[in-house]
């Protein structure tokens, strides 16, 4: 089982994807949103998009090759469509919301639906069927992560993070008995505190992920992150961002890892109590995501 945010991990799914791996994965909702009537997924779609080979492999978000004629027209008309959507992308996200809103699919069901019919042989969850939101506290009030990230560029002082409504979630009754199946639990190279801990905020999930084996892969080199804005945050929750805070955020969730995949040539001295695994983890194409997920994997047989 892998826990994926919709950069970092993605690119490893890839690889796991080409070396046809038995995996599933529980992704984030936490930015998970609603623009202009249509229902917003990003890391559940960018997971989909990897999987079914379709994804946009340079920007890790929607659809390689679509078009934006749609998003272009609403800005003749004015308005101001605060995502830059795709066209096949909308159609995507239509149907979901189809789905969702006219057939009375919960967000689990129309993931699932979409999966059969993108071909996808892996099975996907998200973290939950509730609404849990990422909310980033800054100096200027409190802002959905889109707002912080695509509108604002990330570039306001950060304050703090939460996850409104994670206290009342419950995760996917199929994604519970996937866990309580799984062999070991994969923490994938996304974002801690925006992409993997919101799927932590959910308690069950996190008693499940507690009583496994668990590998993780640091999104860090040194002490910055490989992209986005993970060092921010993780900063701003009171951890260095670097494979020790890494793991020490992990700790502070009772999430304890037997082995850490970091970067050959991190400088960081990681913590001593636990398996190291030195190798590269950048994954700057398609050759690069196959040799990780192959280290990985021979890993895990290990582990398990």
């Amino acid at each position: 089982m892998v826990l994926s945010g919709g950069t970092g991990t993605p690119k490893l799914l890839r690889g796991l994807r080409d070396l046809d791996a038995d995996f599933s994965v529980i992704v984030n909702t936490g930015e998970d949103d609603e623009i202009l009537g249509l229902y917003v997924s990003p890391d559940v779609d960018t997971v989909l998009y990897t999987l079914a080979g379709i994804v946009n492999d340079e920007t890790w978000y929607g659809i390689g090759g679509d078009g934006f004629r749609g998003h272009e027209f609403l800005e003749k008309l004015g308005v101001n469509e605060p995502l830059r959507i795709g066209d096949a992308d909308r159609a995507l996200k239509q149907y979901r919301t189809y789905l969702m809103q006219e057939k009375g699919l919960k967000l689990s069901e129309a993931v699932d639906e979409i999966r059969r019919r993108l071909g996808i042989k892996w099975k996907v969850y998200p973290m939950t069927d509730d609404r849990v939101t990422t909310v980033i506290e800054t100096d200027e009030g409190d802002l959905h992560f889109r707002e912080f990230w695509v509108e604002r560029g990330g570039e306001l002082p950060v304050r703090g993070v939460r996850y409104e409504g994670a206290e009342e979630a419950s995760p996917p009754p199929d994604a519970v008995d996937e866990l309580l199946r799984a062999d070991a639990i994969v923490i994938g190279p996304s974002n801690p505190v925006t992409s993997i801990g919101p799927i932590l905020s959910v308690s069950e999930i996190r008693h499940i992920v507690r009583e496994k084996s668990i590998l993780i892969v640091s999104p860090f080199i040194g002490k910055e992150p490989v992209s986005g804005p993970a060092g921010k945050l993780m900063r701003a929750v009171g951890f260095e961002p670097s494979v020790r805070g890494l793991v020490e955020y992990y700790r502070e969730w009772g999430v304890e890892p037997d082995i850490l995949v970091m970067d050959e040539r991190d400088d960081v001295e990681p913590p001593d109590d636990l398996e190291i695994v030195r190798t590269d983890i950048l994954m700057r194409d398609e050759k690069d995501s196959v040799r990780l997920a192959r280290e990985i994997l021979r890993v895990l047989e290990g582990l398990v």
